[in-house]
C-alpha cells in the first residue's frame, strides 16, 4: 500500500462503531480477502477480530498494521 488510509474516513467508522481494524480496513478500500492476502492472516480471523469475537495476537496486530501501512497500536480497540 503506498498511501496510509484516509484518517477522516476511519474516524467516522468509529464513530458509527465499526472495529479499529474495520474502519482502517475500509478507510483503505481493501476487502477482507485482500487484507488477508496482504497480512497473511486468514479471512476468518479478520472477521472475527472486526466483530470483536477474536482478540488479536500482538503478532496479529503486527501483520494487518503492515498490510494497512500502520503501527500495531493503530488497531487496539
Amino acid at each position: 500500500m503506498d498511501e496510509k488510509p484516509d484518517y477522516w474516513t476511519q474516524l467516522a467508522w468509529i464513530t458509527a462503531g465499526a472495529s479499529p481494524l474495520m474502519a482502517w480496513r475500509r478507510a483503505a478500500g481493501l476487502s477482507v480477502a485482500e487484507l488477508a492476502r496482504l497480512s497473511g492472516i486468514g479471512a476468518e480471523v479478520i472477521v472475527a477480530i472486526e466483530a470483536r469475537g477474536h482478540l488479536p495476537s500482538y503478532e496479529e496486530r503486527c501483520q494487518l498494521s503492515a498490510a494497512l501501512g500502520l503501527g500495531p497500536g493503530d488497531l487496539e480497540d
